[in-house]
């Protein structure tokens, strides 16, 4: 069974210590997210449930009698939590007996037992226990359950003499945010006033509490746990697991709505009828402890003048204060640096030492913790000052004295730099520390020393007396455009029924529409778009799965009405392959519901659980388009590749104008910069649009459904658009019903800018989506931008409510498209965290995994890249923009070669090639434009363009092209209307793609090479863009000669004989073989039909193995 288990998890992808309770079985799987596609073959399904049956073999078993019934009276009636005639739904948690001398063994449990004060010297767990916190994952039907009687349910027999209402009170323990709610049911019901019962208040005490946790108050409300009786006699009473490691010791039933809290175990129970249930030595209760993170011990003032502060003992570098992006650290409660076990083993930061130079004791304030015995090195530059081993707590964490490390009289020198690096440990092998710590003290050694650093020791003193400066905003201002509840007057909610619409084939968009809740737009409690939840999970027959996250559509045709209010909720679907799926809704309210699977929520009735049946063809599309070839993914290469195919992927097409959307003819859009930034109308392109072309509310859209038109029809296979741009350059593109609403989004205009978004896909197009650009993506303007507060940014670029909704939204609405990238942002300048945060929203939200790529500013690549290289993030690719065409080349170099050094390689594009002023210059002769900007400054040509920008990105191994515009040209970046400004380029982008496609290029086999023709050159100067190489070495070279004539190629150590053709990059067209040939063994002189003239047209050569 043992090997059985080992050999098929590989590709189960399922944690079976989550499955089976007690389970040890090491296995080669890897638990992923919910929203993954998970294969899951008939033999696997049966496996789960022989291992499910031997986990409830392990649940305990009553200790009570079936017939022992416990007695109401006066009403009141009083029950050991031990004391259950029989418990069910066991196959993945239970409730276990503890006792002084009962205690079960099960890992993960992440507390010692608590028999100390418990009544009757016993009480039950819920076990295993594998979420403590809201660092671990929250896995749905495991360690939580939102459904009462869903797992763990302990049932009670109680004799009534008084039928009525009777509010529930429990005594429970709990130690964390995490093990302190459960559900109460009556006869087999589970009334909404019986659900999640929740603990705040007592922790790591025995504590007894009546409150219900609401979407308002999320540490209950009082009055609103009870269960009606409705008749005399006996009645059985369930409880059932809401958390895991809840720690259940007795209950209370009383018709006194005031009744007060016990400060002792609480009445006796009473025994109606049957055998007495047993008893257990009781155990006094320990002196009170505190599991919480303490602080730290502070000695480091003087007392004088009776108590009033004149000086510190010691100098703090704080943890908070070192710069811990990229570091491996990040920055837990706000003070102490620490490591994720799930992406790093180790940090390392440093930071300048800023006091006088001389003799210090230095202290290191570690943190103790439960689960490893963390160590640490401190180091002044490359010196070590002492290394350090954290003994254990028996607290999950913890500061004090006892954690710290002192090194006696160390000599220090101002400007030296203070490192620390800190390594996770674990004592079992599953649980690893997270290397926390506090601060370096320094505390000054001698007398020159303390003479040197009193002023600092007195500021720091007056420091610490101060109140604490305000910080810069948190999150962002959001103004709701209602402030009322409800918008009045109100529709008729549906009947849960489900359309189905679109071709039903594979690879195309197959929509699911709900007839749901009524809402409108504007509402608030509850929000559509945050408090309600409609998820639908797909499952084909062979085991796949897609969990989709669905939206609030209106009235189900906003694109065309215009509507604001309706009972339409929609999911779009994209099956990978033919064959029978079923379907399944979730349908969900409560408080963020929609922002956060996991979020306390409350199933609605008819829509949740509606389901039904898709039964897919195979796609009966061109085979030449993304319908018939599949989605593109990222496997693991630095292209994208078809999921049908197996084609690898070159884009090539247009970056500007970044207001794409900001179209007149989209519902409420509004110019807000008109003199400058005017709405578009793409008058120049209406003559594009075709008969059969989609537009909306009565002919709406031409103008941009032809623009699309002309740019696929020219060859390319890509554009981008930002979806957020308030406060920026543009501030005419938001999806939200208005500008500062964040929480409200505009259905009308999202489903006009989605019948765009399907029309670039039916016509082979990447679409490019921009979330956010530079100057809102956080609270900086820009990247030279003092902290302050942006109010247009969402969340101050922290992942909040208002970033997951956006996240969210883009998602469900448009993430069924099958080529696409989500961009973090233009010119990016958020945080490591914060950018590591959004990653793994996006990742966790989007079931189809697309391409998850950031651009930032030229000199900041090395700072926003590096954190998140190899296995430090999902990041899979990287969209570049230089200062200059002349330096494409080398930097989509680099960052191959260091992607696919790291283990990881991206997925590079360039996509802002050129200065800020200057990207992609219009056609010459394009209205008079002879290669000078609006301000009569020569410029360069689409030729330079060509070869540096185009070619120059494509020879250093890069995923493809969008071409910026620039500010300073005519048909700009902010205000183009017209692609035909670049006809040309255009034609030169089809003739690149069309000569990897029609030569059958394996450009996933090759790398820049640009060593073997002599180029060893890595900046951007006119010999480093003289030529390129890309290669298979010993089998195939692609040689560009840019400005050159011939080169030299190196095939010394390689055999054979290589045939020699040449492309032409202006015209297309076959490649020449002429019958010449060269032999490896050597170096080889290659020439193109330029060599020896004058002429500056460029040639590609191929050097093909014979």
């Amino acid at each position: 069974m043992a090997n059985l288990l080992r050999w098929r998890v590989a590709t189960f992808n399922v944690d079976l210590n989550y499955i089976v309770p007690g389970l040890n079985t090491q296995f080669l799987g890897t638990t992923r997210k919910r929203s993954m596609k998970l294969n899951l073959s008939p033999t696997i399904a049966t496996l789960a449930i022989i291992v499910g049956m031997a986990g409830t073999s392990q649940a305990k078993t009553p200790i009570t009698s079936a017939q022992t019934v416990f007695a109401e009276t006066d009403g009141i009636a009083a029950v050991e939590a031990e004391h259950f005639f029989d418990q069910q739904k066991v196959d993945t948690r239970a409730f276990y007996l503890t006792t002084s001398e009962t205690q079960p063994k099960f890992s993960p449990d992440g507390d010692p037992p608590h028999v100390g004060g418990a009544s009757n010297g016993a009480y039950l767990e819920i076990l295993p226990d594998s979420r403590r916190n809201h660092g671990e994952k929250l896995i749905k039907g495991t360690n939580f359950s939102s459904t009462p009687g869903e797992l763990a349910v302990v049932s009670y027999k109680i004799n009534f003499q008084n039928p009525g209402r009777y509010y529930v009170w429990v005594r429970a323990h709990s130690t964390g945010s995490e093990d302190n709610g459960i559900h109460v049911g009556l006869d087999g019901n589970w009334p909404d006033s019986g659900k999640r019962m929740q603990w705040c208040a007592g922790k790591r005490t025995w504590h007894w509490e009546s409150k219900q946790r609401t979407e308002k108050q999320h540490c209950g409300e009082p009055y609103k746990i009870f269960l009606d009786v409705p008749t005399a006699g006996v009645h059985t009473v369930h409880f059932s697991m809401r958390e895991d490691g809840f720690e259940f010791d007795k209950f209370i039933l009383t018709q006194n709505r005031d009744f007060q809290r016990p400060d002792d175990v609480g009445p006796a129970p009473v025994v109606h009828a049957g055998p007495q249930p047993p008893t257990f030595a009781y155990v006094e209760a320990p002196a009170a402890t505190n599991d919480a993170p303490q602080p730290t011990a502070d000695a480091n003032t003087h007392q004088q003048n009776g108590g009033h502060q004149d000086a510190a003992k010691s100098l703090a570098m704080t943890a908070s204060s070192f710069t811990l992006d990229g570091t491996g650290f990040y920055l837990h409660n706000g003070k102490w640096a620490a490591v994720n076990p799930d992406r790093n083993k180790s940090g390392l930061a440093g930071k300048t030492f800023p006091f006088p130079s001389g003799k210090y004791h230095v202290t290191l304030e570690a943190v103790g913790e439960s689960d490893g015995e963390s160590t640490y090195q401190v180091m002044a530059d490359d010196r070590t000052i002492g290394q350090h081993q954290c003994p254990l707590s028996d607290k999950m964490f913890e500061a004090g004295s006892r954690y710290n490390k002192t090194w006696k009289s160390v000599d220090l020198t101002e400007g030296d730099v203070i490192k620390v690096k800190a390594t996770i440990a674990s004592k079992d092998g599953q649980e690893y520390s997270r290397a926390r710590w506090a601060a370096v003290r320094f505390e000054p050694a001698d007398d020159a020393t303390l003479a040197a650093a009193q002023p600092f020791l007195k500021a720091a003193a007056v420091a610490k007396n101060e109140p604490a400066k305000s910080a810069k905003p948190a999150t962002s201002p959001t103004t709701p455009v209602s402030t009322e509840p409800l918008i009045q007057p109100r529709g008729a909610d549906g009947d849960g029924s489900i359309a189905v619409s679109g071709t039903l084939e594979a690879w195309h968009k197959v929509t699911l529409t709900m007839n749901g809740p009524f809402a409108h737009e504007q509402d608030n409690e509850p929000n559509p778009f945050t408090d309600m939840d409609m998820t639908v999970t797909l499952h084909h027959d062979d085991g796949t799965t897609y969990v989709i996250p669905g939206y609030f559509a209106a009235d189900g045709d906003a694109a065309n009405t215009s509507a604001d209010q309706g009972n339409q909720w929609r999911a779009h679907f994209a099956p990978d392959r033919p064959g029978r799926w079923t379907y399944k809704v979730s349908f969900r309210r409560g408080d963020g519901a929609a922002l956060d699977r996991d979020a306390d929520a409350e199933t609605v009735s008819p829509f949740d659980g509606q389901s039904g049946t898709l039964k897919i063809a195979a796609s009966s599309a061109d085979k030449d388009s993304f319908r018939s070839k599949g989605r593109l993914q990222y496997v693991g290469q630095r292209y994208l590749q078809h999921a049908d195919s197996k084609e690898f992927f070159l884009k090539a097409g247009a970056d500007a104008p970044e207001t794409l959307l900001g179209y007149a003819e989209f519902d409420n859009t509004i110019a807000g910069k008109k003199d400058r930034v005017p709405l578009k109308t793409y008058q120049a392109h209406i003559r594009d649009w075709q008969d059969g072309d989609p537009t909306w509310a009565d002919g709406k859209g031409k103008g941009l459904i032809g623009a699309i038109n002309y740019l696929s029809g020219k060859g390319c296979n890509a554009f981008s658009f930002l979806t957020y741009n308030a406060g920026g350059d543009g501030d005419n593109v938001w999806p939200f019903i208005d500008r500062n609403d964040k929480m409200h989004y505009d259905c009308s205009k999202l489903d006009q800018w989605g019948i765009v978004f399907d029309h670039g896909t039916d016509r082979n197009m990447y679409l490019h989506f921009k979330m956010q650009e530079t100057e809102i993506d956080d609270h900086h303007r820009g990247h030279n931008g003092s902290a302050n507060s942006v109010p247009e940014s969402l969340d101050g670029g922290n992942l909040g409510d208002q970033r997951k909704l956006y996240c969210r939204e883009l998602i469900a609405r448009y993430g069924h498209n099958l080529a696409l990238n989500w961009n973090l942002g233009e010119e990016n300048t958020q945080s490591t965290q914060q950018l590591q945060d959004m990653i793994n929203y996006i990742d966790a939200l989007d079931a189809y995994d697309h391409n998850v790529v950031l651009h930032t500013f030229p000199n900041q690549q090395d700072k926003q890249y590096r954190p998140l290289i190899g296995d430090k993030s999902k990041l899979t690719g990287l969209s570049l923009q230089n200062s200059g065409i002349k330096d494409t080349h080398w930097q989509t170099v680099k960052w191959v070669r260091e992607s696919t050094a790291a283990g990881k390689p991206w997925v590079v594009a360039f996509d802002e090639s050129g200065t800020a002023a200057h990207g992609q210059c219009p056609d010459l002769g394009y209205e008079g434009y002879d290669g000078r900007d609006n301000s009569g400054e020569m410029t360069y040509t689409e030729h330079d363009v060509r070869r540096q920008t185009l070619w120059g990105h494509l020879m250093g191994g890069g995923a493809g092209v969008e071409y910026y515009f620039g500010y300073k040209y005519t048909q700009n970046d902010l205000v183009c209307e017209d692609w035909r400004s670049r006809d040309r380029s255009w034609d030169y982008c089809r003739i690149a793609l069309e000569f990897f496609k029609d030569n059958q290029i394996a450009i996933q086999e090759l790398m820049p090479s640009d060593e073997v023709i002599g180029n060893n050159l890595t900046n951007g100067s006119n010999e480093a863009n003289a030529k390129y190489c890309l290669a298979n070495p010993g089998n195939l070279y692609l040689v560009f000669l840019a400005t050159v004539g011939e080169t030299e190629l190196d095939l010394s150590g390689v055999d054979g004989e290589f045939e020699v053709g040449v492309f032409d990059p202006r015209k297309g067209g076959d490649v020449n073989y002429d019958g010449t040939t060269v032999q490896g063994g050597s170096k080889v002189t290659l020439k193109s039909p330029a060599a020896g003239e004058k002429s500056a047209d460029d040639w590609l050569l191929v050097v093909r193995r014979k």
